[in-house]
C-alpha cells in the first residue's frame, strides 16, 4: 500500500468515527439516560463500534451482489497524493508521508508514557506499606466478594491497579477522615476490583496511544471513563448506605493528583457533575430504558450506515487467475456507464507498471479494467477480454499471472478526478517490452517503444520496415518514409474534427498525433494513433480518413508514403 493511499485510508476512518461520535453524541443529548449503567454501556458499545466500523466496511465490500445504486447518499471526496507528477513518483519524502511518520512517532510516545506510568505505578506500590489487620476492611471485603491487597501511600488519590492480584493503593491521609469517609473510598476502590475495570483502564489507555490524533476518541474515552465512575458511585452509595459521607469523600481528594491518568477517584473536571447525580436518585422505568436504548440504537446504526456510504474505504483488489477474465467484482457491478455526461475522469496521479523480472521476455499487450470510485480512486482491477483489431502480431507472448499483477499493482495507485456518477469502469491498455519502459497504449492501437538503452546511449534505430500495404485485397506495396527524393505530398482536401460532446463536457484538449498512409492515389489508406488522448482519438481519426493529397512521386513515379499528421483540439 502506497503512503497516499494509506495517509486517505487513515483520514477516511478518522472521518467516520468523527461523524459516528458526534451523531452519537447528539443523541445523548436528545434521548436522557438518567441510569448510569446504560449511559456507561452505551458510550462503551460506541467506542467498539468505532474500532470495528472500518473492519465491517472491509468485509462488506469483499461480499459479492452488493448494489450500492440503492443508496443515494453522496460521497465526499477525499484524496491524498504523494506527488502531483502524474506519470512519476517525486524524488524525497512528501509531506503525505511526513504525516505518516509523525502519526507513528505519536504513538511510540504515547506507548511509552503508558509503559512509563505502569512502571511508575509499580514504583509507588513498592513504596507503600501494607495496612495493618483490620476487621472493617475484611468485612468490607468479604462483603463484595474480593481479596485485594490494601496499601498505604504517602500521597496522591486512592487507586486500583493489578488483574490477578489487585492491589488497592490510598493516600496516608486518608487515614484522618471519619471511618464513614474511609470506607466509601475502600468500598469505591473494591468495586472497582469486583468489576475488573483495570483491564479496561490499560485497553483505552492503549487505544488513546493508538489514536492520539483523533480529538473524537479522547472526548469519548473520556465519556467512558466518566459514565464508569458514575456507575462505582451508584454502587458504593447503595453498598455504604451513606450519600453524605461518600460526597465528602469526593470533595477530600479533588484536588490531589492521582497516579494514572486514567484512574482519577475524583477529577474536578467532573466532580459537580458526579455530585449532582449522587445528590438525587435517578429512576427510570424498564419500559423507558428499553425504548430510549432502540432510540439510540437506531440512531447510531442510521449514522454509521451514512458515514460508511459518504466516506468510503478503498475496495480489496479482486483475485484474478492468469490467462483468464476475472468476474466483475461488487463495485463494477454497480458501475454507470461511460455518456457524455459521466465521462472518463481526468487521471491526476499514475504511476507505469514494471516489466515483472519473473517473465521469460518478449513484448506483451495486456487490457485491464479498472472501476474508479466516488473519490476518484481505483477500488477494482482486472484483466480484460482483448479488443478484437488488437495487438495482432505485434505481441510476442500471451500475459501470464506476473504481468496481469504488475498492472494492477499499479493502476491500484493511480488517482482521478471524482467522476459526475460513480462509479464508473472503463478499460487501459498496456504494452510490456523487455528493457523498456512500460506505457499506456489506446485499445488495439498498439505503439512501438524505443529502448530505454538506445535512447541512453544516443543510438538512433531505424523502425523496422512496415509490411506491403492492400487496399481491396490489391497489393500496393510498401510505403515509403518521406525524405530525400521522396517529397511530402500536397493536402488537397481538408476536414475538421468534430470536437466530441464528451471531450468537451470533461474540458479535455490536446494534440493527437497519427501516422498514416498514404496511397498512389492521394487517398489515406491506414492509420494509428502515435500520441493518444483517448476521448479525442476517434475524432481525429475519423477527420484524417477523409483527407486527400497529391501522391507523393519517387523519380516521377507515384508511391505510397507514411506521413505524420498532427490533429489539434482547443477550447474556446
Amino acid at each position: 500500500m502506497t503512503a497516499a493511499r494509506l495517509a486517505t485510508d487513515v483520514f477516511v476512518v478518522s472521518v467516520q468515527i468523527a461523524f459516528v461520535i458526534a451523531v452519537a453524541g447528539a443523541l445523548a443529548l436528545v434521548v436522557r439516560i438518567d441510569a448510569a449503567a446504560v449511559r456507561y454501556q452505551y458510550w462503551r458499545a460506541l467506542l467498539v463500534l468505532c474500532l470495528v466500523l472500518p473492519w465491517v466496511e472491509r468485509r462488506r465490500v469483499a461480499l459479492p451482489g452488493i448494489d450500492s445504486r440503492t443508496f443515494a447518499f453522496p460521497s465526499i471526496p477525499i484524496v491524498f497524493s504523494s506527488s502531483t507528477d502524474v506519470s512519476t513518483h517525486a524524488p524525497g519524502i512528501s509531506w503525505v508521508e511526513a504525516a505518516l511518520w509523525i502519526i507513528a512517532a505519536g504513538i511510540l510516545i504515547r506507548l511509552m508514557r503508558v509503559a512509563y506510568g505502569l512502571v511508575r505505578l509499580r514504583g509507588v506500590r513498592r513504596s507503600g506499606h501494607l495496612a495493618a489487620t483490620d476487621l472493617g476492611h475484611d468485612e468490607l471485603q468479604r462483603e463484595l466478594g474480593t481479596r485485594a491487597e490494601i496499601r498505604y501511600v504517602p500521597h496522591g488519590q486512592p487507586v486500583t491497579c493489578g488483574v490477578r492480584r489487585p492491589v488497592v493503593l490510598l493516600p496516608e491521609h486518608l487515614a484522618s477522615q471519619p471511618p464513614d469517609v474511609q470506607r466509601a473510598v475502600l468500598a469505591h476502590e473494591l468495586l472497582h476490583v469486583r468489576r475488573r475495570d483495570w483491564i479496561w483502564v490499560l485497553g483505552e489507555e492503549v487505544l488513546r496511544a493508538v489514536l492520539w490524533f483523533h480529538p473524537g476518541i479522547w472526548w469519548l474515552i473520556g465519556r467512558v471513563r466518566l459514565a464508569r465512575e458514575e456507575v462505582v458511585d451508584e454502587l458504593t452509595v447503595s453498598v455504604t448506605g451513606r450519600r453524605r459521607a461518600y460526597l465528602e469523600a469526593l470533595l477530600a481528594f479533588a484536588d490531589a493528583a492521582p497516579f494514572n491518568a486514567g484512574a482519577a477517584f475524583a477529577r474536578r473536571s467532573h466532580l459537580f457533575r458526579r455530585m449532582t447525580l449522587i445528590s438525587k436518585e435517578a429512576v427510570m422505568s424498564s419500559r423507558r430504558i428499553t425504548v430510549s436504548c432502540v432510540a439510540l440504537a437506531l440512531g447510531v446504526a442510521a449514522g454509521s450506515w451514512y458515514a460508511v456510504r459518504a466516506f468510503p474505504l478503498m475496495a480489496q483488489a479482486p483475485s484474478f487467475q492468469a490467462g483468464t477474465v476475472s468476474q466483475p467484482g461488487p463495485l463494477e457491478q454497480s458501475a454507470k456507464a461511460i455518456t457524455p455526461e459521466n465521462p472518463i475522469p481526468r487521471r491526476k496521479y499514475s504511476v507505469p507498471p514494471r516489466y515483472p523480472a519473473s517473465a521469460g521476455g518478449g513484448t506483451v499487450f495486456l487490457t485491464l479494467r479498472i472501476t474508479v470510485d466516488a473519490l476518484g480512486r481505483v477500488g477494482e482491477a482486472r484483466p480484460a477480454a482483448n479488443i478484437p483489431g488488437g495487438p495482432g502480431s505485434f505481441a510476442t507472448a500471451a500475459p501470464s499471472e506476473a504481468f496481469v499483477k504488475a498492472a494492477i499493482d499499479a493502476v491500484r495507485q493511480w488517482v482521478y478526478d471524482p467522476p459526475a456518477e460513480a462509479p464508473i469502469w472503463f478499460d487501459v491498455s498496456f504494452v510490456f517490452s523487455p528493457n523498456s519502459e512500460t506505457r499506456e497504449t489506446p485499445l488495439g492501437m498498439p505503439i512501438l517503444i524505443e529502448r530505454s538503452r538506445e535512447r541512453s546511449e544516443g543510438i538512433v534505430t531505424p523502425p523496422p520496415p512496415p509490411p506491403a500495404w492492400t487496399r481491396d485485397g490489391v497489393t500496393i506495396g510498401s510505403p515509403l518514409r518521406i525524405g530525400g527524393d521522396v517529397k511530402p505530398p500536397i493536402k488537397l482536401k481538408d476536414v475538421k474534427a468534430v470536437y466530441p460532446a464528451m471531450a468537451q463536457s470533461a474540458k479535455v484538449e490536446g494534440i493527437v498525433i497519427l501516422e498514416t498512409v498514404i496511397g498512389v492515389d492521394g487517398r489515406v489508406d491506414q492509420l494509428r494513433v502515435l500520441r493518444s488522448i483517448p476521448l479525442l482519438d476517434q475524432a481525429a481519426l475519423d477527420a484524417v480518413k477523409e483527407w486527400e493529397f497529391e501522391p507523393s512521386t519517387l523519380n516521377g513515379t507515384p508511391v505510397p508514403v507514411i506521413a505524420t499528421v498532427t490533429v489539434s483540439f482547443t477550447l474556446k
